[in-house]
Order: C-alpha cells, then sequence, then structure tokens
C-alpha cells in the first residue's frame, strides 16, 4: 500500500486499486476490493491524525 498522502479517501482508494492492479495483472475481486477499501481507508485516516497532530505541534 502506497505511504503517499493523498487528498481525499476516494484518491487513497484509487491509488490503492491502482497498485493491486499493477502489482497482481488482474482486477482484484469483491474480497480483495473490501480489503483494499479498508486497508486505504484506515492509512488515509491514519495519516490524517498525523498530519493534524504535526500541525498542531508547529503552531
Amino acid at each position: 500500500m502506497p505511504h503517499t498522502h493523498t487528498h481525499s479517501k476516494a484518491e487513497a482508494i484509487h491509488d490503492a486499486l491502482e497498485v493491486f492492479e499493477e502489482e497482481h495483472h488482474h482486477a482484484p475481486t469483491a474480497h480483495e476490493k473490501a480489503r483494499l477499501v479498508s486497508d486505504a481507508i484506515k492509512e488515509w485516516e491514519h495519516e490524517e491524525v498525523e498530519a493534524m497532530h504535526a500541525t498542531d505541534k508547529v503552531a
């Protein structure tokens, strides 16, 4: 899963799906897609919290 922070959850999900297809050379199954979406959202939210904390420390 890429660790570059995107601007939105939708963009993070889209990126995760693209990376999966590039790495596995096929579209994800429904089960794989559900896991990818869940993992992408968790990672995106974690990065959002880290960014907020970093901003709070600077201020």
